[in-house]
């Protein structure tokens, strides 16, 4: 009975124990793993439902400096986003059809994904740590992403490997990148989700911004039509050809000869009647000679276009070839991002820190728009749910595991009691009080607690270090977000725990050992 006892509570602190060091190991990395890839905080245009959909922002922000010099707050960095879908290369597999006969096919995937634009001076530890292949991205190569294991898996993609990225601006468009990187979190949740690359690359598959281009129009048999082209935001835009700023996109010619036209682009403020200079391009024409519209080779007519590339048109006509070159203007894209993400010295002030940024950013107008603030518990709800209720199951866990315990101890100490009986009788004969012989009992107790919880101490202290080195326990991280059982080690957990068994198992204690004062030192004799 005795050895029992013993058993149940090392059973019980060691379940106690490997459960609260369970429970903070899946709270801290999960924690760890969302903030990894998304800061605590994320300041962006008013009205966005979820970071991912933050419609564009300047990042012209006047007081961003007090945002930087907000107590608790350690980083603010740039980022966008942009929906892409990465395309693999033409690959060999092997699949079963309807026969059982295995067949070789040749497959080609397509993954829808977000593709997340990061500046230079972004915090890579956390990628750097789960870094299994390659290298972290050039800042100054635009083409370049880092991939995630359970993405390569699904597209056959290889380190250092060419893939096709379709996006969409103002039309499907194809890039080629270069995964030059390959991480593993064991966070499926982002994982089958988040591409890295630099922000500038987001920059330039966005619609962000304003961006003007030059582009010749000569389907018309009276006139040449040279015409403005705008990509992104084209309201309150003004354009100067030269004679003053004016409306007007396009401008119609009789003839073309030799020249460059240059046209600048201006956004008018309705709420301060100014302009301002956001964007120019020029286009320079060659000819062989003075041209009209009759001087074009047609057919079915369409004029005749020899070279249709992005920097350059050549025409033929009945005097030779007409030359269009293109110097698209730089635009304001790099102005434009999905928002700031605000990095925490420590998660635990994440409220008070939200509130102070609030009181910076909030209903203080930008461009005409204003500015929210976006806490990571918020955004991922479902998740941080997930693990707060978790505290929840710890208590249920440590009450019931307590109950055994003291129900254990308990029948020990009764057993202890009535094997003795004729000793109390004794003791009582000699002069010796209930409380004097209560205390005996007790502190026999005490004894059986503490060898209990040095056994289960112990085998919590081997699994834990176990665990913790060879990750002996492993998780499907499709149903758990982890590959493994995580396990926080925390000397206080453990000093708690303890305490807390052996505090209420003495005081639970008292109950049965009153049994000592029911004894009749005649009856007890006489018994023997």
């Amino acid at each position: 009975m005795l050895r029992i006892s013993i058993l149940s509570i090392a059973l019980a602190i060691l379940v106690n124990s490997l459960t609260l060091a369970i429970v903070r190991g899946f709270q801290h990395k999960i924690k760890d793993k969302i903030t990894g890839f998304n800061a605590p905080l994320f300041i962006s245009k008013a009205g966005s439902a979820h970071i991912f959909e933050a419609e564009a922002l300047d990042r012209r922000i006047p007081f961003l400096a007090e945002v930087k010099n907000t107590p608790g707050v350690n980083g603010l960095e740039a980022v966008a986003y942009k929906p892409i879908l990465l395309q693999s290369t033409r690959f060999n597999d092997t699949v079963q059809i309807a026969t059982g006969k295995d067949s070789l096919v040749q497959r080609q995937d397509m993954l829808g994904l977000m593709l997340k634009g990061v500046e230079q001076s972004y915090d890579w530890s956390f990628i750097q740590e789960h870094l299994i292949k390659g290298r972290l991205l050039n800042p100054l190569n635009n083409n370049e992403v880092l991939v995630s294991l359970n993405t390569a898996n699904k597209l056959n993609i290889k380190l250092n490997e060419d893939i096709s990225a379709y996006h969409i601006k103002q039309q499907p468009l194809l890039k080629k990148l270069k995964v030059v990187g390959i991480y593993n979190t064991g966070f499926l949740e982002y994982d089958q989700k988040i591409v890295f690359g630099n922000l500038a690359l987001v920059q330039q598959m966005s619609d962000f911004g304003t961006r003007i281009a030059i582009r010749p129009q000569l389907d018309a048999l009276a006139h040449f039509l040279i015409k403005v082209e705008v990509e992104g935001d084209a309201s309150n835009l003004l354009f100067d050809w030269g004679l003053g700023k004016d409306i007007y996109t396009a401008h119609r010619f009789a003839n073309l000869k030799d020249t460059t036209i240059k046209v600048y682009a201006y956004r008018y403020s309705t709420s301060s009647d100014q302009l301002t200079l956001i964007d120019s391009a020029d286009i320079q024409i060659k000819t062989p000679s003075l041209l009209t519209p009759n001087d074009l080779s047609r057919e079915n007519g369409v004029p005749v276009c020899l070279v249709d590339g992005l920097n350059e048109q050549v025409f033929e006509t009945k005097k030779g070839k007409l030359r269009f070159i293109f110097s698209d203007g730089i635009g304001t894209s790099r102005q434009y991002i999905s928002g700031f993400e605000v990095g925490l010295a420590n998660f635990d002030e994440l409220a008070q820190i939200e509130k102070l940024i609030k009181n910076v950013v909030e209903m203080r107008p930008v461009n005409q728009h204003l500015l929210q603030v976006s806490n990571i518990q918020d955004t991922e709800a479902d998740l941080f749910s997930w693990l707060h209720f978790l505290d929840f199951n710890v208590l249920i866990i440590i009450f019931l595991m307590l109950i055994i315990g003291i129900i254990n101890v308990g029948s020990a100490v009764l057993v202890l009691i009535v094997v003795r009986t004729s000793f109390v009788g004794l003791l009582k004969a000699l002069g010796a009080n209930n409380r004097s012989i209560r205390r005996i009992f007790l502190w026999q107790a005490a004894y059986l607690l503490l060898r209990g919880l040095l056994i289960g101490n112990i085998l919590a202290l081997v699994i834990c270090w176990l665990q913790e080195k060879f990750a002996v326990f492993k998780l499907d991280p499709a149903v758990y977000y982890l590959d493994a059982v995580p396990i926080d080690f925390n000397i206080w957990n453990f000093v708690l725990i303890n305490v807390l068994t052996f505090t209420t198992c003495m005081l639970a204690l008292l109950m049965p050992s009153r049994v000592v004062s029911r004894i009749s030192p005649i009856k007890a004799i006489k018994f023997q």
